[in-house]
């Protein structure tokens, strides 16, 4: 191989091996996700970001070190799914990197060209892995965790190799965040204290004692500070004390785990195989200083684990592929100096089992572009009816979290979220959702992940205080239209229109999203019908300047067009907003918002009266809004504030 010959063709071609996989995992990189998990990450950052402190306020299950970092992207980024998957796939860069390196270490005794190719092979069998494809394209724990893991691992392998004692302070360090990134392998110590208490020049028990409390003091570090960062009694109840619970609820069921691995071998058989190979042939060359590290990592620290782990998931197997690709990558090496050395037969069970990864190549790719083309459904309608039938600030509860946070719109802050877990544990109730939802006001609820209907009295509460419930399917319904008592309306205003429709009141106030050029007025009227009207009406909301001329507005039908007049519950009080945009170079002064009901056929505005008296104008006053600058002088000043 003279091409690459050579630390830096080799370095290269890696270099190009990760760029190109990195190249394959961005197309589409804003789909919607396949998972609720990550749903409820993203939007744990969000509520950070917006000044919601964890545990505290912000109730999650998972250690905190994700969250964190979700909400140094958002600053970087903004708030959005592709800035959370950017920093995932950054992460799996590092992965693939100290995979890399480990294989280089573990292997370079089979020669320097063999240490470089197990490297490349550890890291081609990680990038066509189809759980970790899948996993480096969402925003969770899983591969920020097994970076850092393995990283951990590499300066254990740094320390053995050198008796440095910075290179064990800093695997314990790294060991400890991966566990605050996610606890997803904490078994890993398994092969580090391996290499720290076999790493040679320690004589005596008692300094091989030394070390291995130095690693651990620096392991523990970062952990205790959790509990000085974030108040002790909520972290200790929603990341450990859950831990607990979930263990009562969900007793070890050891064939169900074991048919989460048989689903990891359909999938990976081609990289196992080969895995296999390089045990074998670890063996038969008497590496026993690599194969014992690795063994204590695949079957102490990712095999028996999952075994007797309740309750198992899926992607909790993706902490087998980093010891399994290093045996890749180790099938390689040897390969490669016994077909030099003309071992013949010992060659070509490696060759053999290469054969068997490069069969098993389609499957693995398919899959992957399965994950690739994953496109928005129904979803994609139901996120844009939750914006137009929601404000920014409105509180919205779902089951399906990533559709909520797609939208831009907020669970209560103590909510989390609405896994199964949550509600097998008895951490979600219907009584701890309807608590939550008059508290917070929740003006949407969307049964998307088919978890609601398990609460049944939250449901029943759900129909009875919402107006209007859309549905796709038998299954997928979203309800919106919070009904609102006389004693919740913000401002009396009494008018009655023809049709025995009575404007009871409204409210309106000026509102500046950060995303946009001017500000909004929102405006909410508040109606009421005797009886339901036999047409459907659309309702005008009008600001007009002192001259009386008209300078914004908005004509819609009631609720968003979602409960026409024709439909409106006898004496039920109808919330009905309409929100719009000011004009940039609108004036500062006094303006007169004015409300009322026409015929959409004829254009004929309903007659309406106050205090028994006609209004001519057929349109109801109802407040004067003060706009205190002039709005060409704002944008002007946010233009200069930005440049800056």
């Amino acid at each position: 191989m003279p091409m690459v010959r050579g630390c830096w063709g080799w370095l290269v071609l890696l270099v190009l091996l990760i760029a190109a996989a990195l190249a394959w995992r961005v197309p589409n990189l804003d789909a919607f996700s396949l998972s609720n998990d990550e749903g409820a990450h993203l939007t744990w950052a969000w509520l950070l970001h917006e000044g919601h402190p964890l545990y505290s306020e912000t109730v999650l299950v998972w250690t905190p070190l994700l969250f964190v970092l979700l909400d140094w992207v958002y600053d970087l980024a903004g708030v959005g799914v592709v800035s959370g998957r950017a920093l995932v796939l950054a992460f799996w860069v590092l992965a693939c990197a100290a995979l890399a390196w480990s294989a280089r270490m573990l292997y370079v005794q089979e020669g320097e060209q063999a240490g470089w190719l197990a490297a490349m092979v550890a890291v081609m069998v990680f990038v066509l892995a189809p759980i970790a494809f899948r996993l480096s394209r969402m925003a969770m724990g899983e591969v920020p965790a097994l970076a850092l893991a393995v990283l951990a691992v590499v300066l254990a392998q740094i320390y053995a190799r050198r008796g440095t004692w910075i290179w064990l302070l800093l695997s314990g360090l790294l060991y400890s965040t991966s566990l605050l990134v996610k606890a997803v392998n904490p078994l890993i110590a398994l092969p580090i204290l391996w290499l720290v208490i076999t790493t040679p020049g320690q004589v005596s028990w008692r300094s091989r004692v030394t070390r291995l409390a130095a690693w651990g003091v620096a392991a523990l570090l970062p952990l205790t500070l959790c509990f000085v960062f974030y108040e002790p009694a909520a972290f200790y109840d929603q990341v450990i004390a859950f831990r607990f619970q979930l263990r009562a609820v969900y007793p070890l069921e050891i064939e169900r785990n074991l048919a989460w691995l048989m689903d990891f071998w359909r999938q990976h058989w081609g990289i196992v195989v080969l895995a296999v190979c390089g045990v074998v042939l670890s063996v038969r060359r008497a590496r026993w200083q690599t194969l014992i590290p690795l063994g204590l990592w695949l079957i102490g620290g990712g095999i028996l684990p999952l075994i007797i782990h309740s309750p198992l998931f899926y992607q909790h197997t993706v902490i087998l592929l980093p010891p399994l690709a290093l045996l890749c990558g180790g099938a390689a090496a040897a390969t490669w100096q016994l077909l030099r050395e003309r071992s013949w037969m010992w060659g070509s069970l490696g060759a053999a089992s290469a054969i068997v990864l490069v069969l098993s190549l389609p499957s693995m790719v398919r899959a992957n572009d399965e994950v690739l083309r994953a496109r928005f459904g129904r979803e994609a309608e139901a996120i844009a009816l939750l914006q137009q039938v929601t404000r920014p600030d409105d509180a919205v509860i779902s089951d399906n979290l990533m559709l909520t946070f797609m939208a831009q719109r907020k669970p209560p802050p103590p909510f989390g979220d609405l896994a199964q877990v949550a509600i097998d544990s008895g951490r979600q109730t219907s009584q701890r959702l309807i608590a939550l939802s008059e508290a917070y006001r929740v003006e949407a609820v969307a049964n998307w992940a088919l978890r609601l209907p398990q609460l049944r009295e939250y449901m029943e509460w759900v129909e009875r205080h919402y107006l209007v419930r859309h549905v796709w399917d038998d299954h997928h319904v979203l309800y919106f239209g919070r009904k609102v008592s006389a004693e919740e309306v913000p401002q009396r205003r009494a008018a009655l229109f023809e049709e025995g429709i009575a404007l009871v009141g409204f409210d309106a106030r000026l509102d500046e999203p950060s995303d946009a050029v001017s500000p909004w007025l929102r405006v909410t009227v508040f109606w009421r019908a005797t009886q339901a009207p036999q047409r459907d009406l659309t309702v005008f909301v009008h600001l007009y300047d002192a001259a009386g001329r008209l300078v914004a507005s908005h004509d819609g039908r009631p609720v968003h067009g979602y409960l026409p007049t024709s439909r409106w519950p006898a004496n039920e009080i109808v919330p009905d907003r309409h929100d719009f945009p000011l004009p940039q170079n609108l004036p500062a002064g006094d303006y007169t918002l004015a409300t009322g009901l026409y015929d959409p056929v004829s254009g004929a505005r309903l007659a309406v009266s106050v205090d028994g008296r006609a209004v001519d104008s057929r349109a109801v006053t109802l407040t004067r809004i003060a706009i205190p600058w002039p709005l060409s002088d704002r944008c002007a000043e946010e233009c200069e504030r930005y440049d800056e």
